[in-house]
């Protein structure tokens, strides 16, 4: 085949010679070569023009001066003139001169040589008679001579000179075209073999890469004097002519020749290591290699492929154990991790703690926020939590808000540190969406080889995953160990807990139940609270009033608004384990009281904990008595950690409770009340919803403000409620959310 390629193109580069580039190679060196003859043309031309220009300013100066004027006129004698132009000429490139009158009769005739100024004179004498041209050749002898006549202003008459074109002449001229120029005195052009001719011009190449050119000479007649001959050197343009054909034949061959090593090559050193990848490919399919042995022996561009295969696979292995959100492992490399290090540390009796944590109301966030919102903080507690590991340890997420943490050769002691490094970081972790600032805490479980009869890597997970529940009871944003779990002293919820317990186990089932049921659930919370406490009469239906116009003013979103609304109706819902001698006390508490009192915003959120659809609720309810100053309670937080709702509820529960009766007190007047709001703002009010009350205060009238209308009406919309109720009949699983 190598053989056939080389012959056929050898053959081609022949045939594009012979009827491409020779004939291409002709016409351009046919151009070349007339180009060169009518520059040369051109050249002793232009020069020619330059001295009739001279003889030109020297004839009209002589013509319009006074010794001429004084011949014609008969004031000067010809001898006297004939020495005037002998004194006058020496210095000029003049050698005939003569002056006619104005019948063009020749008065005086003057010559560097004798015998040329008769001959000049009757060639002007004719001159005259036929045309008044200034500039004309004339021929004297077998020469030709640039003649120039000019008339005398005012005295009737011509002054005429001529210059004859001499062998100096046609020197100088040569020296211009680097070549020789000649006159020969012939009527017509030398008719010469493959010349180029045209009506005034004719020029060949000949021997010696001599270019030779003529081109016809005219008197002022129009008559044919002779020819001009210029001769100059065109092996240049031969050179040229030929050796671009040159160029394109040797560069056409090297590339046949660069195509054979090219295929020769690729034969050699592609075709056999291709060969032995792909018996290697054949390999790893059936399980009989792995990816590594792919480059070994192979070179070119095979192996280039081998790694690029080999990196590929190593990218896949890395996709399918790594979490593609936060960079962390997934949960297929985190039991393959802790299948191994628990193997191991059985065998050897080596410590292994395996942690598990959870981002607290994380339904919320995506509720407030929207899902990108959700995604940025699973990838920034993502990042704290690899910030905070140690090399050896093991990141991975489990799916959705769900993280674990795998400690070889550690106790539970030694994961106490970096569970309390992830805690701060997450808790100091803020992001904004829909022009709301979101905040997280997480709860975690740490869990030993010790914790317990841990006799697989799944009981080892179980293990922790109590502790991590029991960091949620207590409140969420903490850790707890499994060797603590029953040492644990839980809040006591004072004589009412029964009823606590039994309400918040009815109210964890509404996600599965009837419309009716929910409805009637909620409005029994809310005559409970009425009926113990006659001064709590339609408070929980104002303050929702009151949070949703904040809302609104605030330009908050719908959803934002929906949750805070039904948070405003459930806030005091942990009222019911009060007793009696705190929610009906005619006076100021005392401390016990106090504290007790303190815990209700905890009961009311772990009541709630139990009904999944109320997640985004917990928080608002938890904290809608923390102060902007970090003095509120049940945890003292500060500032922007407190969840907005709950800032905005703290401001409408207040203002509610200032402008309504109590056992202890009367009801203050609004404007009484919204000063005392104002005072107390940027310590125990957010300035922001401070700022958006008062401005709506200005705007609405008092009864609108306070709204005591009593509104019967559920936090739910009907049209909620009926499709929640659709969709629980059409389905066979209960509802994950409303």
């Amino acid at each position: 085949m190598l053989l056939i390629f080389a012959i056929t193109s050898a053959g081609a580069i022949f045939l594009v010679d012979l009827f491409f580039l020779r004939p291409q190679s002709l016409d351009q060196q046919q151009s070349a070569l007339s180009e060169r003859a009518t520059g040369a043309q051109k050249t002793v031309e232009m020069a020619l023009q330059s001295q009739r220009n001279e003889l030109q300013q020297v004839c009209a100066a002589w013509a319009s001066g006074r010794q001429v004027k004084g011949y014609l006129s008969g004031k000067q004698d010809a001898t006297a003139m004939r020495a005037v132009l002998d004194q006058g000429f020496n210095a000029t490139k003049v050698d005939v001169a003569w002056i006619s009158d104005a019948g063009g009769k020749t008065l005086m005739a003057w010559s560097r040589q004798g015998g040329v100024a008769a001959t000049g004179a009757d060639a002007a004498k004719t001159a005259a008679a036929s045309e008044t041209d200034t500039v004309r050749l004339l021929k004297f002898g077998h020469s030709v001579g640039i003649y120039v006549r000019s008339e005398a202003p005012g005295a009737g008459g011509a002054f005429c000179i001529a210059s004859v074109l001499d062998g100096a002449s046609f020197d100088q001229l040569g020296r211009l075209i680097s070549g020789q120029v000649d006159f020969v005195s012939s009527p017509a052009l030398p008719l010469v073999k493959d010349s180029s001719v045209t009506a005034s011009q004719s020029f060949w190449h000949g021997e010696g890469n001599k270019l030779t050119t003529v081109w016809l000479a005219h008197d002022h007649a129009g008559q044919v004097l002779g020819y001009y001959r210029a001769v100059v050197d065109d092996d240049q343009v031969f050179r040229q002519a030929v050796g671009a054909r040159r160029t394109v034949l040797i560069i056409l061959s090297l590339s046949v020749g660069l195509i054979l090593l090219v295929i020769t090559g690729v034969h050699m050193l592609v075709a056999g290591p291709v060969l032995r990848l792909m018996r290697r490919l054949q390999q790893i399919e059936c399980g009989a290699a792995d990816s590594h042995t792919l480059t070994r022996d192979l070179h070119g561009e095979p192996l280039e492929v081998a790694r690029r295969l080999e990196s590929a696979f190593d990218e896949m292995d890395r996709i399918s154990k790594t979490d593609a959100l936060t960079g962390l492992a997934n949960r297929r490399r985190f039991d393959e991790m802790l299948h191994t290090c628990f193997e191991q540390a059985r065998r050897y009796n080596r410590p292994l703690t395996a942690v598990v944590i959870d981002i607290d109301f994380f339904k919320a966030i995506n509720d407030v926020g929207g899902h990108p919102a959700g995604d940025e903080m699973i990838r920034r507690v993502g990042t704290a939590i690899q910030a905070a590991c140690r090399k050896a340890d093991l990141a991975a997420r489990f799916g959705g808000d769900e993280f674990a943490i795998l400690l070889p050769e550690s106790a539970a002691s030694d994961a106490v540190p970096v569970a309390e490094r992830i805690r701060k970081a997450v808790a100091d972790l803020v992001i904004t969406a829909a022009n709301v600032e979101l905040r997280a805490t997480c709860s975690i479980g740490i869990a030993d080889l010790h914790s317990g009869e841990i006799e697989s890597p799944s009981a080892l997970l179980s293990m922790a995953d109590r502790a991590l529940y029991a960091a949620k009871e207590l409140g969420r944003n903490r850790y707890v160990l499994s060797q603590d779990l029953d040492s644990i002293q839980w809040p006591d919820m004072a004589p009412d807990r029964l009823k606590v317990n039994s309400l918040s186990k009815k109210l964890a089932g509404l996600d599965t139940h009837f419309k009716d049921l929910f409805v009637s659930a909620v409005e029994e919370v809310i005559e409970t609270l009425e009926q113990r406490n006659p001064h709590m009469a339609d408070h929980a239906h104002r303050v929702r009033h009151l949070a949703v116009l904040i809302a609104r003013e605030m330009e908050l979103p719908d959803r934002l608004i929906k949750h805070l609304s039904g948070a405003a109706i459930l806030h005091d819902i942990g009222m019911l384990a009060m007793p009696d001698s705190v929610l009906l006390c005619n006076g100021g508490l005392n401390e016990q009281q106090w504290q007790i009192m303190q815990r209700h915003p905890q009961i009311g959120a772990r009541i709630m904990e139990g009904m999944e659809f109320l997640e985004q609720e917990i928080p608002t309810v938890r904290y809608h008595h923390e102060h902007f100053d970090g003095t509120g309670y049940p945890e003292g937080l500060v500032g922007a950690k407190i969840p907005l709702s709950a800032r905005i509820l703290a401001v409408a529960d207040s203002f509610e409770a200032m402008t309504s009766p109590r056992a202890f007190r009367g009801p203050h007047s609004p404007q009484e009340a919204l000063n005392e709001i104002k005072n107390q703002s940027g310590a125990q009010f957010d300035p922001i919803v401070v700022e958006a009350f008062t401005a709506l205060a200005d705007r609405l009238s008092p009864a609108v403000l306070l709204n005591s209308q009593r509104q019967k009406q559920t936090w739910r919309t009907q049209e909620d409620l009926q499709t929640q109720l659709e969709a629980q009949l059409q389905s066979p699983e209960p509802a994950e959310e409303e």
